[in-house]
């Protein structure tokens, strides 16, 4: 009688393997379009699993719809997909990536100057500051000898006119101009780079699994990276996929510098 129950239940737990794997898929792939296809880190960031590319550029991984798998190499721009129904249904997904390059800054060439003033000052472009500008608009428009009568609504303040009787035209100016109210901008809270935060954003075996870092040379590791300059602006930037990208890149450089070899 035992052994009938003990048959029942391992066929009530095999009919539940196809529900408790629905939606999950393996997505074949290959990487296109450069020259060095072999070793390129695929990443699904929201199923947390993780390969890399073969000789020949091509890759499997597990998804479901809606996931978002990063493609990252050193040398390459990131590149991100979200699985959707029309890519599971393809044989295989191609994945073209492109070469990063490294933009100089735009030089601006001013221009030349020839030593006359005449000819310099029709191509030297200046700012007219607004009281000498407003001051120009009002010339020559003469004096007025007249009696202005006068009511609540346009009266000026003592404050603003001069102790000597003259007109201060940037008290005016300030009148007129209407302050603007200040708008607060929330502050953005920047990402966490410890070694826990990094296993809540990318997994559990980050670390041992995609990093091949052995837990000895984690905390080392979180050191060796943490000033690096584009680490921070993704910290910054809560920018998730860009850290990943930078990460996989330092991983290699770590591996070189302190001849570490993860198992």
């Amino acid at each position: 009688m035992f052994f009938y129950i003990m048959i029942n239940k391992l066929c009530f737990l095999l009919l539940l393997l196809p529900t408790i794997s629905l939606g999950q898929s393996t997505l074949n792939g290959v990487v296109t379009n450069i020259e060095d296809v072999e070793g390129i880190h695929v990443f699904n960031k929201t199923y947390h699993k993780y390969t890399i590319t073969d000789a020949s550029g091509k890759f499997k991984i597990p998804v479901r719809i809606n996931d978002t798998v990063a493609f990252s190499g050193i040398q390459y721009d990131l590149k991100i997909v979200v699985i959707t129904k029309e890519l599971l249904k393809s044989s295989i997904l191609t994945v073209p990536l492109n070469t990063k390059v490294n933009e100089l800054d735009e030089v601006y060439l001013g221009y030349r100057l020839t030593g006359s003033l005449g000819i310099d000052a029709k191509y030297i472009e200046t700012e007219v500051p607004m009281e000498i500008a407003l001051t120009n608009s009002f010339r020559g428009l003469g004096m007025y000898s007249g009696t202005l009568s006068s009511d609540g609504q346009s009266r000026v303040k003592n404050q603003v006119l001069s102790s000597g009787g003259g007109g201060n035209i940037l008290g005016l100016i300030g009148m007129m101009i209407p302050k603007s109210n200040k708008v607060k901008i929330p502050e953005i809270i920047p990402l966490d780079y410890t070694r826990d935060a990094l296993v809540i954003y990318y997994g559990g075996d980050f670390f041992s699994g995609h990093l091949k870092i052995l837990k000895t040379d984690e905390e080392r590791f979180i050191h060796f990276t943490e000033l690096d300059s584009i680490i921070v602006v993704s910290l910054k930037r809560r920018n998730e996929f860009e850290l990943l990208h930078r990460i996989l890149q330092l991983r290699e450089q770590f591996e070189t510098d302190f001849h570490i070899h993860g198992k």
